[in-house]
């Protein structure tokens, strides 16, 4: 099987070009590596620049969608397979068990959400998969600065570390999911829900 990559990002339409650039190449960049991209299926910010810059490029996209949200994030069948799913909760479960690897563009809450959550299984030892944080800008500092606080005040397990990795660029966050993700183990049966 391919590998899969999830993708968490911003869904609006309001962020600086170079996070926009961000996304298309790196939508470009997993087509070419023959890697799956999973998103959440909404056609709007950065997440359906990345999915349509894949899918432009002849990757293969999946897409899950929350019904209830498909109006207001403005879900797109046409870009790639999309799958609809009852909840948010439904929603990281089906990233979870698809993707190998996990790679966040900018996002807000919702991203932060997504982040937190899939950190919290690999915490818990209900899956073991890497989560690469991907800016062009330094995006990412302030989140890293706050996880470094947690670990000095003792409320973060060392371990967890392993599991969150930063890129500068879509091409090293792909390098490293290269090294992270052997392709005999690829195509979301490494580290699926337990």
């Amino acid at each position: 099987m391919r590998p899969s990559i999830g993708l968490f990002c911003s869904a609006s339409d309001h962020l600086p070009q170079s996070a926009c650039d961000l996304a298309a190449e790196f939508g470009r960049l997993v087509a070419g590596r023959g890697v799956r991209l999973v998103y959440g299926g909404s056609a709007r910010g950065l997440m359906g620049i990345a999915a349509r810059a894949a899918h432009a490029a002849g990757g293969e996209v999946m897409g899950f969608m929350v019904e209830a949200l498909s109006v207001r994030e403005h879900a797109d069948a046409t870009i790639g397979v999309l799958h609809y799913v009852p909840t948010l909760d439904d929603r990281k479960r089906a990233f979870a068990e698809c993707a190998d690897a996990f790679v966040a563009l900018p996002g807000g809450i919702g991203t932060l959400d997504e982040i937190t959550g899939m950190l919290t299984l690999d915490d818990i030892g209900a899956q073991a998969k890497p989560m690469i944080l991907c800016d062009n800008d330094g995006f990412w500092d302030p989140f890293f600065g706050m996880l470094e606080r947690f670990g000095e005040y003792g409320v973060l397990r060392p371990a967890l570390a392993h599991d969150l990795l930063r890129a500068h660029g879509p091409q090293a966050a792909l390098e490293q999911f290269a090294r992270l993700v052997p392709l005999a183990a690829a195509g979301g049966a490494a580290g699926v829900l337990r």
